[in-house]
C-alpha cells in the first residue's frame, strides 16, 4: 500500500508538473511568436507573396545601421529572432503546407491540425495569410533542464518518502503485532484451562480497549469457574450430611445395633426431608439465575401479603420466645407480583430473623411506600452481621454463623434464591448490620400507579 501509494504519488506530481511546463513552454511560444509576427507582416506587404521568405530568413542578422539588403528597404525589422541558439521557426502558409522551418526537413508537407492549433494565425484583414509556430524542443532547453531536475527530484524524493514510509510502517506493524500476539498466546493458555491470564494494558488505543476487555472477560470466568467449582463442593457437602445420617442408621438398623422403631426411621426420613428441600432450593435457584423462573404476576396489596405471613410465622415465634411486630404505613401499597414468590422471600427473611434474634426480643417488619417503590424491611436482634461477611450473605451456601447444622438452618439458599426471586420482578434486596446490634433486610419492588 505504502509503495503503490508513493509511486501514483510521483506519477501524478510528474504529470502536474509535465503539464505545467508544456503550458509555460506552449505559451513562450505565442509570446515569441507575436514578437516575430511584425516581420512577416512586413515582408508580405512589402513582396506581396511568401516566395522567397525562407532564403530571407537565413540570411545573417542585420546590424541596427546596417543595409536591408537587395528590394527590402530602409523600413525592414530586424531579423533577430530566427537565430537564437537552438531555436525551431516553422512557417505554415495559407494552403497548410510547410513553407519554412528552420531545423527540420518538413517543408512543403501538410501541417496537421495539432501543429494548426498551436500556431499564431497571420491574417491580413480578413484573408489567412498563413500561421507561425515556435516549436524548440523542450529537451534543449533551460525549461527542458528544468523538468528533468524536476523529475530526478520526484523520482528520489519518491523513493525516500517510500522508504520512510515502509520503516514507519515496519515499526507501526510490530507495535501493532505485539500485543495481538500476547492476546493470542493469553486466549490460548485460556482455551488450555488456564484463567488466570491477564495482559498489560499499555495503550489507551483500540488495542488498549480490546486488552481491557479480555481482562476483564478473563476475571469473569475465572469467578465464574471458582463460583462453580464452590457450588459444587458445597453441594457436595450438603448431600454429605443427611446421606452420612442416612447411612448410619440404616447399617445401625440392619447389624441390630439399633432398634428398628418408629424414632429411629423418623430419623431417617427427616433426612430424605432435608435432601429434598436442597433439591428443590438448587432447582429453584438454577432456574432464576437462568432467567427461567416461572412468575404468575397479580396485582397484589402487600401490606396484606405481609400480614398474612407474619400470622403464619407467629407460633414458630412464640416457640422461640420472640414476638413479631408489623407497621404497615401509608396507602399505594400494592405491586404486580407473584404472591407465593413474594411469600417465599418473606418468609426466608421472617426465619433467618426468629432464627438469629434473641429470646424476650422481637422482629419487626415495616411495610411502606419509597420513591415509587413498595418496601419491606425485616428487622432482628441478632449478633449482626460483620463487614466481612455482609458482602456474602446472598450467595449460596454462604454462613454467617458457621457452627449451625442444617437441621437449625435450613439449606443455605434462602437468601440467594430471596435475591434472584427479587430481582426477577425487576426489585433489589440488601441487608445492613453491625457486629452486636441486628440486621436489616430489606427489599423493594415496583409499586402500582404514583407516590401519594
Amino acid at each position: 500500500v505504502v509503495m503503490v501509494g508513493t509511486a501514483l504519488m510521483t506519477f501524478l506530481a510528474n504529470r502536474a508538473a509535465s503539464g505545467g511546463l508544456t503550458l509555460f513552454v506552449d505559451q513562450s511560444a505565442q509570446r515569441r511568436a507575436q514578437q516575430v509576427a511584425p516581420l512577416f507582416a512586413w515582408y508580405y506587404e512589402v513582396t506581396g507573396s511568401w516566395e522567397g521568405i525562407g532564403e530571407f530568413l537565413q540570411q545573417p542578422p542585420i546590424p541596427q545601421n546596417g543595409p536591408r539588403g537587395p528590394g527590402l528597404g530602409p523600413n525592414a525589422p530586424a531579423r533577430w529572432v530566427g537565430w537564437l541558439a537552438n531555436e525551431r521557426l516553422i512557417f505554415i502558409g495559407p494552403d497548410r503546407h510547410v513553407i519554412f522551418d528552420s531545423q527540420m526537413d518538413t517543408e512543403g508537407e501538410s501541417a496537421s491540425p495539432e501543429l494548426l492549433s498551436a500556431a499564431l494565425s497571420l491574417r491580413r484583414g480578413d484573408e489567412q495569410v498563413g500561421w507561425l509556430l515556435f516549436a524548440q524542443p523542450v529537451e534543449n532547453t533551460l525549461e527542458g533542464q528544468f523538468f528533468d531536475r524536476v523529475n530526478s527530484w520526484l523520482l528520489w524524493s519518491g523513493l525516500g518518502t517510500g522508504g520512510i514510509a515502509l520503516l514507519l510502517a515496519f515499526f507501526l506493524a510490530r507495535q501493532i503485532a505485539a500485543p495481538v500476539r500476547r492476546l493470542t498466546q493469553a486466549a490460548n493458555n485460556m482455551s488450555a484451562g488456564d484463567l488466570r491470564q491477564r495482559v498489560d494494558v499499555s495503550n489507551q488505543d483500540e488495542l488498549g480497549e480490546l486488552a481491557g476487555a479480555f481482562n476483564q472477560m478473563a476475571e469473569r470466568l475465572e469467578l465464574t469457574e471458582q463460583q462453580r467449582r464452590a457450588m459444587v463442593a458445597d453441594i457436595a457437602h450438603e448431600l454429605r450430611n443427611p446421606l452420612t445420617v442416612m447411612q448410619g442408621k440404616l447399617e445401625g438398623l440392619m447389624d441390630g445395633v439399633l432398634p428398628l422403631n418408629q424414632e429411629q426411621v423418623g430419623t431417617v426420613y427427616n433426612q430424605t426431608l432435608i435432601l429434598s428441600r436442597l433439591v428443590d432450593d438448587l432447582r429453584l435457584l438454577s432456574l432464576a439465575q437462568a432467567g427461567q423462573l416461572p412468575l404468575n404476576k397479580n396485582e397484589v396489596d402487600m401490606g396484606s401479603l405481609v400480614s398474612r405471613v407474619v400470622d403464619d410465622f407467629r407460633p414458630l415465634a412464640q416457640d422461640r420466645g420472640v414476638s413479631l411486630d408489623t407497621q404497615v404505613t401509608g396507602k399505594g401499597l400494592g405491586a404486580t407480583v407473584d404472591s407465593q414468590r413474594m411469600e417465599q422471600v418473606l418468609s426466608n427473611l421472617l426465619s433467618n430473623a426468629v432464627w438469629h434474634t434473641g429470646e424476650d426480643t422481637d422482629v419487626s417488619v415495616e411495610v411502606g411506600r419509597v420513591n415509587g417503590a413498595v418496601q419491606i424491611a425485616v428487622a432482628d436482634h441478632g449478633p449482626g452481621i460483620g463487614p466481612e461477611d455482609l458482602p456474602h450473605v446472598f450467595e449460596r451456601f454462604y454462613r454467617v454463623d458457621r457452627s449451625r447444622s442444617r437441621q437449625e438452618g435450613g439449606s443455605g439458599l434462602g437468601l440467594a434464591i430471596a435475591k434472584e426471586v427479587v430481582e426477577a420482578h425487576g426489585g433489589s434486596i440488601w441487608a445492613e448490620s453491625k457486629r452486636g446490634e441486628g440486621a436489616v433486610f430489606t427489599f423493594q419492588v415496583p409499586a402500582i400507579g404514583m407516590d401519594e
